[in-house]
């Protein structure tokens, strides 16, 4: 994508502080031997980002290679601060023993008696 960098024109400050650029090694201009025309150079452009400290862009003779080492924070940015978990509860008491509940010791539930006017509707053997 073209022009995303910086450009000489704008006002961002962000903008203009966001890259380092450099030209290192042997900056001199050397003719090309025969069919070759023209000049050439070999140095290598160097450009440093400033916003993400560790990524590196190079490039010479037409050929780019990028590479970032290091740990994915911003440089500025707010970073990630999680916030400390809450205690830890202690273990509720023990329950006292109670003695478990047998037959002889529940009371006894009678069932619900039907009334004398409800019995027999509904068979069907009212011939």
């Amino acid at each position: 994508m073209p022009g995303t960098g910086p450009t000489p024109d704008s006002t961002d400050p962000e903008t203009l502080k966001s890259f380092v650029v450099k030209l290192v090694g042997d900056t001199q201009q050397y003719n090309q031997l025969p069919p070759k025309e023209g000049t050439t150079s070999y140095a290598t452009l160097v450009i440093r980002s400033l916003r993400w400290p560790g990524a590196v862009t190079v490039a010479k003779g037409g050929k780019i290679s990028s590479i970032y080492v290091g740990y994915g924070l911003k440089r500025g940015g707010s970073s990630f601060n999680p916030t400390e978990p809450p205690m830890v509860e202690k273990d509720p008491l023990d329950q006292e023993e109670q003695p478990e509940p047998t037959p002889l010791h529940e009371p006894v539930v009678k069932a619900p008696e039907a009334e004398e006017g409800e019995e027999g509707e509904g068979d069907g053997d009212d011939d």
